[in-house]
């Protein structure tokens, strides 16, 4: 059982080093927490610091310095809201999130690259509508993100749904015509990875656990790029627990593989915006084809079920060496 926290007084700030409480993030692994306690503001709003040692790997696995890194920056952003609005604002902990958008933008690489320690995260309530049993009918915030100096390196916004618990598999029965859907607990070890994986150095990554393409394509008329999702399941940071479908995370990390792919050089570009909506869950259970398209800065990828859009992102890429 997780010890119960020390309570947070206002302005004083977590202890170096200290981890914010599992379930107020979501998590089942204390290597995937990436925040430290909220705290309140004297002028609103509310404190974390990001929690970087001795995380998952998953989250070194790229070249560069490690917070200059989109994927890290978005999961501590939602941990550091969730954490605050569970911890001050209400909040049940027994509630099934999703996603509805999330757009984030490092406004400064160089200062994120040189930061030498952890990055405070500001968190501000837009909306925050609850329920009368404490699920949320809309979450939407804005955070910032500052180096140790003070220098802002990073900014986002998001918003977030969820109902009870007990209600999730009404809902997801529903949307599926009253199949139940099957878990990663179900799929696991149930096929190999595809032969066809995409080479970690194509996608910016170097283990082929964090790869989550294959068949890596041109699309047709040469416009585009293609390939299947195709993640491991065993992969406790993309799957941290059981899940019933493709969290978004592992739909982003899809995205910003394929978005660097695009560019010819994975290694040599790295992401610096990200933007992304979730129209319908990703089932487990449908092959799932993930298409880019690069426009100058911008890569527009879509992940598609049946021909139908799941997801819909948009990642800004730059030179690495444009961040040193």
């Amino acid at each position: 059982m997780t010890p119960a926290a020390a309570p947070v007084l206002a302005g004083a700030p977590a202890p170096a080093g200290a981890r914010v409480r599992r379930e107020l993030v979501h998590r089942a692994n204390e290597q995937e927490v990436l925040v430290s306690p909220p705290r309140p503001e004297p002028d609103g709003g509310y404190r974390s610091s990001t929690a970087t040692a001795a995380v998952s790997p998953y989250y070194r696995d790229h070249p560069g310095p490690p917070l200059l890194d989109a994927l890290l920056l978005v999961e501590a952003c939602r941990q550091a809201a969730l954490s605050a609005a569970h911890e001050f604002e209400g909040l049940s902990t027994g509630i099934a999130f999703f996603f509805n958008s999330i757009d984030l933008e490092i406004t400064d690489p160089a200062a994120l690259a040189a930061a030498g320690g952890e990055l405070a995260i500001t968190t501000g309530f837009e909306a925050l509508r609850l329920r009368a049993d404490g699920s949320p009918k809309q979450i939407a915030y804005t955070q910032h993100c500052a180096t140790p100096a003070g220098q802002p390196a990073a900014r986002a916004s998001m918003a977030v749904q969820g109902v009870p618990k007990d209600r999730y598999q009404e809902l997801r029965a529903y949307q599926r015509a009253g199949s139940p859907p099957p878990t990663t607990a179900d799929l696991r070890g149930a096929a190999p990875r595809p032969d066809t994986l995409a080479a970690p150095h194509r996608v910016a990554r170097t283990l082929a656990a964090n790869v989550v393409l294959a068949d890596l394509r041109t699309g047709a008329g040469g416009g585009a790029v293609e390939a299947t999702l195709a993640p491991d399941l065993a992969n406790a940071s993309l799957f941290d627990h059981d899940y019933d479908h493709f969290p978004a995370m592992v739909l982003i990390e899809a995205g910003r593989q394929l978005a660097l792919h695009a560019t010819g050089a994975p290694t040599a570009h790295l992401v610096t915006a990200v933007r992304a909506t979730f129209p319908q869950f990703a089932e487990l259970d449908a092959p799932t084809e993930v298409v880019a398209v690069r426009r100058e800065q911008w890569v527009a990828v879509e992940c598609l079920q049946h021909g139908l859009p799941v997801t819909r992102m948009s990642f800004r890429v730059a030179p690495a060496g444009e961040a040193r």
